[in-house]
């Protein structure tokens, strides 16, 4: 049987995965029932960026602006996880949609989502598991 353990990521060691991954999850809360979407998005600057389009996820965030929102990776040796906890906003400022499109955020599908979000973190954790 080999040695497992669990190490928790600095916050430098978490916005590095966030950057490197390109699809997460984003999970919501409105009138007591959860949900959870994922979304392709881009990190930088200390927030989390995606594009959407009228419909569900778009209401949910303007509903509760709290959100939580996860990004992970694994190998058949190693899976890490970074949470994201904090405030959505939903961007209307010219300058704000610049930098969110700055971030170079490509999507799965050019299926115009043309709403941009920015995830304001409140909390950031994150943990290595090692088989």
């Amino acid at each position: 049987m080999t040695a497992q353990t669990v190490e928790k990521l600095t916050e430098d060691e978490c916005w590095e995965l966030l950057r490197t991954q390109p699809v997460g999850r984003l999970a919501t809360a409105v009138a007591g029932e959860p949900d959870i979407f994922p979304v392709s998005f881009a990190a930088a600057d200390g927030h989390v960026y995606f594009r959407t389009y009228p419909g569900s996820k778009l209401v949910e965030v303007a509903v509760n602006a709290r959100v939580a929102f996860e990004a992970d990776e694994w190998t058949p040796e190693v899976a890490t996880s970074v949470v994201v906890k904090g405030t959505a906003e939903i961007l209307e400022h010219d300058a704000d949609v610049a930098a969110a499109e700055a971030t170079g955020l490509v999507s799965y599908l050019d299926d115009g989502k043309n709403v941009w979000v920015r995830i304001v973190p409140e909390a950031l954790t994150g943990r290595r598991l090692t088989r």
